[in-house]
C-alpha cells in the first residue's frame, strides 16, 4: 500500500474522549446516521493498490479527492457529483465519467455505500479502544447481511450498496472503529466480495485484503463540484 505520507496528507482527529459509550448494538446501530449527520468530512482512503484523499459532503453525495495508484507520480483529480464519479489524469487533457462514485483502482472505498453497509450489521464484536487518525475510538468486528444493508438503506443508495457487494448474499464480517460522537472514523471494506467464507481473506502478513476508509474531520467547508463541461469520448 502507499502511504499517507506519499500524500502529504496531515493527520488531526481531535476526538481524545475515549470512545463511545454504551451498548455495542445501540452505537454500531447509530453510527451510520450520526456520522452523515456530521454533513462533511475529510478522507484518507487506502485500498491495497491506490490511495485518495479529500472532502465529501456526506449530504449530497459530492466529494473531491486526490487519487494516487503506483506508476502515477502525480495525483488524478476526481469529483464526484450526486454520487456520479469523473476523473481526470495529469495527462488526460479532459475528465472521464466513471460508472461508480470511484474509480475500480479505490475497489471498497466508496463512503457512503461503505456507510450504509454498516446497517446490515447483525452481529458484534468489540475490539476494544484505539486511536484513529488521533481520535479516540472503539473497534468492532461486525458481522453484515448485505440483504439487511440493503433494504435498510434510503432508496436513493441502494444502487451504490448493491455496486459495493457485487452480487454478494453471504454474510460476512468487517471492521468499524466508532467515536464518543458515534461518528465513523474507519470501515475497512473488502476489497473483493467474491470470497467464500464469512472472513474476508488476509495477506502473508496475517492483513485483512481490505480497503480502509478513514474519517479524519468533520464539518470542514464543503468542496464546491459540478459536472466537467467536456468529458473524454
Amino acid at each position: 500500500m502507499l502511504t499517507a505520507a506519499l500524500l502529504g496528507f496531515a493527520s488531526c482527529g481531535g476526538d481524545k474522549t475515549g470512545g463511545p459509550v454504551g451498548a455495542p448494538e445501540d452505537v454500531v446501530g447509530r453510527a451510520p446516521d450520526a456520522t452523515l449527520a456530521a454533513k462533511t468530512a475529510e478522507i484518507f482512503i487506502t485500498a491495497p493498490k491506490a490511495n485518495a484523499r479529500g472532502v465529501i459532503d456526506l449530504a449530497g453525495r459530492d466529494g473531491r479527492l486526490a487519487v494516487l495508484a503506483p506508476g502515477h507520480p502525480v495525483a488524478a483529480d476526481l469529483i464526484i457529483v450526486d454520487g456520479a464519479g469523473y476523473v481526470k489524469a495529469a495527462s488526460d487533457p479532459s475528465y472521464s465519467s466513471l460508472a461508480a462514485s470511484l474509480p475500480q483502482v479505490l475497489p471498497g472505498g466508496d463512503p457512503w455505500a461503505a456507510i450504509d453497509l454498516v446497517r446490515g450489521t447483525v452481529h458484534i464484536l468489540s475490539n476494544g479502544g484505539g486511536a484513529i487518525e488521533g481520535a479516540s475510538t472503539i473497534g468492532y468486528t461486525i458481522t453484515v447481511d448485505p440483504q439487511q444493508a440493503i433494504d435498510t438503506t434510503p432508496a436513493s443508495r441502494q444502487a451504490a450498496v448493491r455496486s459495493a457487494l457485487g452480487g454478494r448474499t453471504a454474510l460476512f464480517t468487517m471492521e468499524v472503529w466508532i467515536d464518543s460522537l458515534l461518528h465513523l472514523r474507519r470501515i475497512e471494506v473488502p476489497a473483493d466480495f467474491s470470497f467464500k467464507s464469512t472472513t474476508p481473506p488476509t495477506r502473508v502478513d496475517g492483513a485483512t485484503i481490505a480497503t480502509d476508509i478513514d474519517f479524519v474531520t468533520f464539518g470542514v467547508p464543503a468542496p464546491a463540484v459540478s459536472p466537467p463541461a467536456n468529458l473524454n469520448p
